[in-house]
């Protein structure tokens, strides 16, 4: 398996660089990093994502979790 580094953090707040093989779901990824994405907006490589569905591949380079999702109308 190709191992892949990459970026992983919380906007605000830190981002640490993780070896992961590619194919990793980007939850694991995020598990590996100890963020917790609930009420978080995933992005990988500046996407919105499903952590759950979305996997680590040869061109991903950071993962980010950013501004909570407002509950509202």
């Amino acid at each position: 398996m190709e191992v892949k580094t990459v970026r992983v953090g919380q906007m605000p707040g830190r981002v640490n660089e993780y070896a992961v093989n590619v194919g990793t779901s980007v939850s694991e990824v995020l598990e590996l990093a100890e963020l917790d994405p609930a009420n978080k907006i995933v992005k990988v490589d500046n996407e919105a994502v499903n952590p759950d569905e979305a996997v680590v591949t040869e061109s991903t380079n950071m993962i980010l979790l950013v501004a909570e999702k407002v509950k509202g109308n």
